[in-house]
């Protein structure tokens, strides 16, 4: 199943839509995670880990499975009325058949969009989208699962506020610039009750 597009009003009164990602926001995509590796706020990545061209970072996508049209994937991101992307969130399920049934989260806002009301919204239309998603042959997604640093409390609470809980800690995960280490937190979502 496809997604329609929603419209969103932000806080600060802008219009906004929230879509389907296609091929074609590539160099947008791009712009934003640099812009948020520049913020370096909640990110784990650098600038020079970050590929050189959109096409690179496309390739990534690519081979990720980002822009599968199978299932496999549900990529949102969140545009103003002019077509500046604001923030994305996706969804990618594994590829081994025990582990389907899982799709892990990815999100990501720019930061002059972050406290608009963008990650939230992106978010409750994502998980909307794969809770009613079924493959041919019956299969869902039941379980979301992310990753969050335990520095981001903003982004822990906006999860925390949608159902998902804290499942465990990676001590001292990521090693931030000054030298210090911070640790990171593994939450998931179940969509529904799985059989034990």
């Amino acid at each position: 199943m496809r997604f329609q597009p929603v419209p969103l009003l932000l806080r600060d009164g802008r219009s906004a839509l929230i879509r389907e990602a296609t091929r074609a926001d590539g160099p947008a995509l791009l712009a934003l995670e640099r812009a948020q590796v520049i913020a370096r706020h909640g990110v784990v990545k650098r600038l020079d880990e970050l590929p050189e061209d959109a096409e690179a970072f496309l390739a990534q996508r690519e081979a990720a499975g980002l822009h599968r049209l199978d299932g496999h994937a549900f990529p949102l991101v969140v545009t103003d009325a002019h077509g500046a992307l604001l923030g994305e969130a996706s969804v990618l399920r594994q590829g081994f058949q025990m582990l389907r049934h899982t799709g892990v989260l990815g999100i990501g806002v720019h930061p002059s969009a972050q406290g608009l009301g963008a990650g939230r919204a992106l978010m409750v239309h994502l998980l909307t989208w794969v809770r009613t998603h079924r493959d041919a042959d019956g299969g869902a997604v039941t379980r979301v699962e992310l990753h969050v640093r335990a520095d981001n409390t903003k982004a822990l609470a906006l999860y925390r506020s949608l159902g998902f809980v804290i499942e465990g800690t990676q001590r001292a995960h990521l090693r931030i610039d000054e030298g210090t280490y911070v640790d990171g937190i593994l939450m998931g979502l179940l969509l529904d009750t799985p059989e034990a």
